[in-house]
């Protein structure tokens, strides 16, 4: 019979035991944080370019602020699908689907439609 590899048995006597691999395999997990590695951010980010610059700009149904103070500036967001709402009046309201990725900024460009 072949020797198993020490930190595949432990694996083995964690998945039998009942306990999590991380409790018999503490080194292998060390590094890793509750979002993954360490050291890395728990999410992403969005730049956005909104015209008018008073253009009201809501993540998800919350208020980040208006499109001229997010010019120079990234919003923080965790990874997934979200919802990016602008408003401003005198304009129609527009509605943004956008995927936010981890570790990465997603540019948003959006010059609003005059209403009639």
């Amino acid at each position: 019979m072949k020797p198993v590899p020490l930190l595949l048995a432990r694996l083995v006597v964690a998945a039998v035991a009942g306990l999590a691999p991380a409790a018999s395999a503490g080194e292998m997990y060390s590094s890793h944080s509750e979002y993954g590695y360490a050291g890395f951010s728990p999410g992403g980010a969005l730049y956005i370019n909104a015209l008018p610059s008073n253009a009201e700009v809501r993540l998800d149904g919350v208020l980040v602020g208006l499109a001229n103070d997010l010019q120079a500036s990234v919003v923080d967001a965790r990874p997934g699908m979200h919802t990016l709402t602008f408003q401003a009046p005198g304009y129609e309201p527009t509605i943004v689907y956008v995927r936010v990725v981890r570790d990465w900024t997603t540019r948003v460009r959006l010059t609003l439609i005059p209403a009639r």
